[in-house]
């Protein structure tokens, strides 16, 4: 299982390859919002401090949205359109951008 921390909330969690980001957030009552829920508002963007490798690759709806709000976009991802794909390791996520 691949351990989750949502620093903001200070909630952690151990979650299974498979397992969306979107489910870890509104499964732990964590505090961050969602808009669409599908990649086109990048509301759920979130910086990913440590464990990026541990998630799924960015598929080109999520490079398009993260483009958008711009920044480092090899430390951000949107919350609703990435996976864990590992069984073990830890994530750290941010809200604050």
């Amino acid at each position: 299982m691949v351990s989750v921390f949502l620093e903001d909330d200070n909630i952690k969690v151990k979650v299974p390859a498979g397992t969306t980001m979107k489910e870890v957030a509104l499964k732990s009552g964590a505090s961050m919002e969602f808009g669409c829920r599908v990649g086109d508002c990048a509301t759920c963007a979130v910086h990913v401090k440590s464990g990026m490798l541990l998630l799924s690759d960015k598929q080109d709806k999520e490079v398009k949205a993260l483009e958008i709000i711009g920044g480092n976009l090899s430390e951000i991802r949107l919350m609703c359109q990435c996976s864990v794909r590992y069984e073990e390791g830890e994530i750290v996520i941010s809200y604050g951008l």
